[in-house]
């Protein structure tokens, strides 16, 4: 499963595949670009390191995702913190908070991921699922496009 939970909170561990419920799709580092500024965007599942997360606990539902193949995590473009900003990859930095993401469990293994300290969550901008299209910060909008089910995966490539 990959999921542990215990009576303080939840505690996610293990290198992880995170499928949006309402799509299919995988969050993904676009064309498996190691280059900071490279966007997040949404592409069908595969075994593969580009698509599959080490999730490092901060505290709480606070957790920080690794790349695999990029060793890197994503965040807003430019830091900036309000709806519609896209994700893009950039260089883990313990000391920046706009890296750190909230699993808010709605179901088991199934979360919405909100920005901490934000009310915007992990959005695909396609919700017909687009492939290699962004994802983006929106508000709460109480459907299946905001949550995402995570389940262990061990890439090979």
């Amino acid at each position: 499963m990959g999921c542990m939970l215990s009576g303080y909170g939840q505690d996610i561990k293990g290198t992880l595949a995170i499928r949006n419920v309402e799509t299919g799709l995988l969050l993904r580092i676009k064309d498996a670009n190691s280059k900071d500024g490279t966007p997040l965007v949404a592409y069908p599942a595969r075994n593969w390191k580009c698509m599959t997360w080490e999730f490092q606990h901060v505290m709480g539902e606070t957790y920080r995702l690794r790349n695999l193949f990029t060793n890197k995590t994503f965040a807003p473009t430019d830091g900036q913190q309000r709806e519609g900003t896209r994700l893009e990859q950039e260089s883990l930095d313990k000391n920046d908070r706009s890296q750190d993401w909230e699993f808010i469990q709605v179901e088991e293994d199934t979360y919405q991921i909100r920005l901490k300290g934000t009310d915007l969550y992990l959005t695909p901008s396609d919700a017909k699922g687009g492939v290699n299209t962004p994802i983006i910060l929106s508000p709460e909008n109480n459907s299946n496009i905001q949550k995402w089910t995570i389940y262990h995966q061990d890439p090979q490539m």
